[in-house]
């Protein structure tokens, strides 16, 4: 079941992004500027949004290999003889309580 495992996480990492993307326009203003801690470099609100929608981008790339754009998961989640994976389950409660104690 890698492959589901691989989807959810890239699918995950989506969700991650695009909360980070709404705190993100919530707390900045429009005419701030950010600084890129590695090069100095000083960027707006928008460059900043641009680049995380790039990185977005990348991941649906990410997905479509895995999936063979599509075609090596018909009907992996819908049909009826799909087996949930526990250890999925578990992973997924683990990460929930670890996002919950740490908010």
């Amino acid at each position: 079941m890698t492959i589901t495992r691989d989807i959810n996480e890239k699918l995950d990492e989506i969700l991650s992004i695009r909360a980070e993307i709404i705190r993100m326009k919530k707390e900045l203003n429009n005419n701030e500027s950010l600084v890129n801690k590695l090069t100095g470099d000083k960027y707006t609100k928008q460059d900043a949004l641009d680049v995380v929608e790039k990185v977005i981008d990348g991941i649906k790339n990410d997905l479509s290999e895995i999936t063979n754009n599509g075609q090596n998961v018909k009907d992996i989640f819908t049909n009826q003889y799909y087996l949930n994976d526990p250890m999925e389950d578990k992973r997924i409660a683990q990460n929930n309580n670890n996002n919950f104690l740490n908010n």
